[in-house]
C-alpha cells in the first residue's frame, strides 16, 4: 500500500533496524500461501575496499479463514551470507493466528537439491524436524536448526523450505503449510550476479502480451563472462471449462424433500467436476524470440537490463504466478562456472465481464395490470477476473414499478470467472401498458480483482403480451323504450385490444330497484379479432309505472384469450348502456277512459242501493 523500497543510510555493527512495509490482501485471495520476494543491498568497508553485498530472499504469506488454526512466520533469524565450510544456525518464530488450537505440530526444514542431486547446504539430522503437541491461538513457538555449508559450495542463493503439518481443532484432515526463504553463499574473489529488480506493466490480464524487464548487477569482486539469462516456463494448475450438471428433474419426483436433494446433489457433483477438470499449463511463454539472452562480460558493480517479450496464458485467473529464471556465467579469475536459479512473482489481474442471462417471468405471459410479476435472472461473470460483494438493485421505470413484496437490494456474493448467481425481484405492471418489448434497468455494484469499487447498469428484457379488450361501441333499440313495453337492445361490441377475443358473450345486469326485467339476459357474439366488431341482443321489459327518464344498465362482457397464442385466460369487461324510457301516452289515455267508466259505475251502484233501501 506504500513504497516497496526502504532506504537506511548507515547501520553500526550489531545494530538492528526494523523496516515496515504495508500491504493489502486482495479480497478475492483464496486461502493459501503467497510468495513475497525481497532484495537487500548494502555496502561494507570504505574507499577502495568498499564491497557491495546483495541478498535475495523470499518467504510466504499465509492467507487463511479466520476460524481455522493457521501459522504465520513471524521471524527468520539467519546470517546475511555464509561461506563454504561454515557452520551456522537458523531460528524461526511461528505464531498461531487462527481461532482454533493447532495439534501435533511437526516442523521440518528441508533443502532444495540441485540438478545433480547434491545439495550444498547440509542440515543436522538431530534438528531437521521438531514437534509440539499443542499450540493455542495467538501463541508463539520458536525452533532452532543447525546447518553446514559444504566446502565445495558455489556462490549463489540456496532456497530452504520450512514445512508444517498439524491438525486444526478437532478436524480429522491434516493441514499443511510451507514457508520458503534462502541462504546466500558467497565464495570470496568471485563474480556474483544479483537480480536488482523486475519491471512489468501495472496491469496484466490473462492472454496479454507484455514486456518483462529484469535489472541485474554484478555485486561480486570479479568479472562475470559468458553470462546467460534463461526464462524457464513454470506450470501452474488452472480450471478447465466444465459443463454444469442439471438435476432439476429430480425435483418432480414424488419424494419428500426432492427439491433439497436435487439442489444439494447437483452442487456436490458440480464441485467434483470442477476439481477433476483442473489442468496444468505454462503460465508465461516467450513470444517471437528465444527464451535466453546473453551478455559477453559484466564487470564488478556493473548493471544491465534484459527484456523478454512474454505472453500470459489465457487460462490464468487473478493471482501471483511464479516465473523461474536460470542464471549462468563464468567467474574470473579461473572461469569457474556458476549457475543460479531465481523465482520472480508476476501479478495477473483478470478483467471481469458481468452479463444478464436466463431471464424468465412468473407468470410466463406478462399482461398489463398484472401485480407481483416475479422476474428471475442470472448474473454471469464471463470474464477472467473475480468480483466480490456483488449487490443488484432493480430500478424499474414506467410502465413498471417495484412491488411492495419485492427485495430492494439483492446480495449475490462473489463471482469468479465462469460463475453465475440467481436474482429474483417482483414488479407491478400498469393497467394501461401497451403490449411490446420493454427493459427494466438494474444496477450492479461490486469490487473488482484490484479491490476497486465499480458500478454497472444493465437492462433486463421483459415482454408485455397483448390481450383482448372488448368495449361497447354503440347501442340501438328496435323501437323507442316506453312504459309498459318490451324492447330489444342491439349492443355493438368492438375488440380494441391487441389479441383475438374468443367466445365473446354479453350479459345484461339489472339492479333490483330498477323498473325492468330482462327477457333475454345473455347473447353469444362469437370471436372478435383486434379492431373488429360484433353485435349482441338483449330483451328488456319496462314496467308500466316506470318513471320516464334515462336509466343506466350494466353490461358484463366475457371472452377467452387467443388459445393459438397460448393465452387461455378468461377476461371479464364491465361497461354500461343508457336506456331512455319515454312516457307511454297511449297507455295514459286508456287509463283516463277506464277511470270515467269506473266513476259512472260507482254512481249507479250508489243510486241502486239507495232505491232498494227506500222501498
Amino acid at each position: 500500500m506504500d513504497s516497496a523500497t526502504k532506504y537506511v543510510e548507515y547501520i553500526e555493527g550489531k545494530e538492528e533496524k526494523v523496516l515496515e512495509f504495508h500491504f493489502k490482501v486482495n479480497e478475492n485471495a483464496d486461502p493459501g500461501i503467497y510468495p513475497l520476494y525481497v532484495n537487500v543491498m548494502y555496502s561494507i568497508g570504505m574507499g577502495q575496499s568498499m564491497e557491495m553485498i546483495q541478498g535475495f530472499d523470499y518467504f510466504g504469506i499465509t492467507v487463511a479463514r479466520e476460524s481455522d488454526a493457521t501459522f504465520e512466520l513471524l521471524d527468520v533469524e539467519k546470517p546475511e551470507k555464509v561461506y563454504p565450510g561454515q557452520d551456522f544456525e537458523i531460528k524461526v518464530k511461528l505464531k498461531n493466528m487462527g481461532m482454533e488450537v493447532a495439534k501435533n505440530l511437526l516442523v521440518k526444514l528441508e533443502t532444495v537439491q540441485s540438478v545433480d542431486d547434491m545439495t550444498s547446504i547440509l542440515i543436522d539430522n538431530s534438528s531437521d524436524q521438531q514437534y509440539t503437541s499443542i499450540v493455542k491461538t495467538n501463541r508463539e513457538v520458536q525452533y532452532t536448526f543447525r546447518l553446514h555449508v559444504k566446502e565445495d559450495a558455489k556462490t549463489g542463493s540456496y532456497p530452504l523450505t520450512l514445512k508444517l503439518s498439524y491438525y486444526s481443532g478437532d478436524a480429522k484432515d491434516e493441514k499443511k503449510q510451507d514457508f520458503k526463504f534462502s541462504i546466500q553463499v558467497l565464495r570470496k574473489n568471485q563474480a556474483y550476479i544479483e537480480v536488482e529488480g523486475v519491471d512489468t506493466p501495472k496491469s496484466i490480464e490473462p492472454g496479454d502480451e507484455f514486456t518483462l524487464k529484469i535489472r541485474l548487477k554484478n555485486v561480486g569482486d570479479e568479472t562475470a563472462r559468458a553470462f546467460s539469462l534463461k526464462i524457464v516456463p513454470s506450470e501452474v494448475q488452472v480450471q478447465s471449462e466444465v459443463t454444469k450438471i442439471d438435476l432439476s428433474a429430480i425435483q418432480n419426483l414424488p419424494i419428500q424433500g426432492s427439491q433439497s436433494i436435487s439442489e444439494n446433489l447437483q452442487s456436490a457433483l458440480n464441485d467434483i467436476m470442477k476439481e477433476l477438470a483442473k489442468q496444468k499449463v505454462d503460465a508465461f511463454l516467450p513470444v517471437g524470440e528465444d527464451n535466453a539472452k546473453y551478455v559477453g562480460e559484466l564487470a564488478p558493480n556493473e548493471e544491465i537490463a534484459i527484456e523478454f517479450h512474454l505472453k500470459a496464458s489465457e487460462r490464468l485467473e487473478s493471482g501471483v504466478y511464479p516465473l523461474k529464471v536460470d542464471i549462468e556465467y563464468l567467474s574470473s579469475p579461473d572461469d569457474e562456472k556458476i549457475s543460479d536459479e531465481r523465482v520472480i512473482g508476476i501479478s495477473v489481474l483478470g478483467s471481469e465481464h458481468l452479463i444478464i442471462s436466463k431471464v424468465s417471468t412468473s407468470p410466463s405471459r406478462v399482461l398489463a395490470g398484472t401485480n407481483n410479476v416475479e422476474v428471475s435472472l442470472e448474473v454471469e461473470n464471463i470474464g477472467s477476473g473475480s468480483v466480490r460483494y456483488v449487490i443488484l438493485k432493480p430500478l424499474p421505470e414506467k410502465p413498471f414499478e417495484l412491488s411492495e413484496t419485492s427485495e430492494q437490494l439483492i446480495n449475490l456474493g462473489s463471482l469468479k470467472g465462469g460463475d453465475s448467481a440467481k436474482a429474483v425481484f417482483r414488479v407491478n405492471v400498469d393497467g394501461d401498458a401497451k403490449g411490446g418489448n420493454y427493459e427494466i434497468p438494474v444496477e450492479i455494484d461490486y469490487r473488482d480483482s484490484s479491490g476497486d469499487e465499480k458500478e454497472l447498469r444493465v437492462n433486463v428484457p421483459i415482454i408485455i403480451n397483448e390481450k383482448p379488450k372488448v368495449v361497447v361501441e354503440s347501442v340501438r333499440f328496435d323501437k323507442t323504450p316506453m312504459q309498459g313495453e318490451d324492447v330489444k337492445i342491439y349492443v355493438k361490441l368492438k375488440n380494441v385490444g391487441g389479441e383475438q377475443a374468443e367466445n365473446v358473450i354479453i350479459e345484461g345486469v339489472v339492479k333490483a330497484d330498477q323498473p325492468f326485467a330482462l327477457g333475454k339476459r345473455t347473447d353469444y357474439v362469437g370471436d372478435l379479432n383486434p379492431g373488429k366488431d360484433g353485435e349482441g341482443v338483449l330483451e328488456l321489459s319496462i314496467n308500466r309505472d316506470a318513471i320516464p327518464k334515462d336509466y343506466t344498465i350494466q353490461v358484463r362482457i366475457r371472452a377467452v384469450g387467443d388459445k393459438e397464442s397460448g393465452d387461455d385466460n378468461v377476461y371479464v369487461f364491465e361497461d354500461s348502456i343508457k336506456v331512455p324510457v319515454k312516457e307511454n301516452l297511449k297507455t295514459k289515455g286508456n287509463l283516463g277512459k277506464a277511470g270515467i267508466l269506473i266513476g259512472i259505475l260507482a254512481v249507479l251502484a250508489v243510486v241502486i242501493t239507495y232505491m232498494k233501501r227506500k222501498r
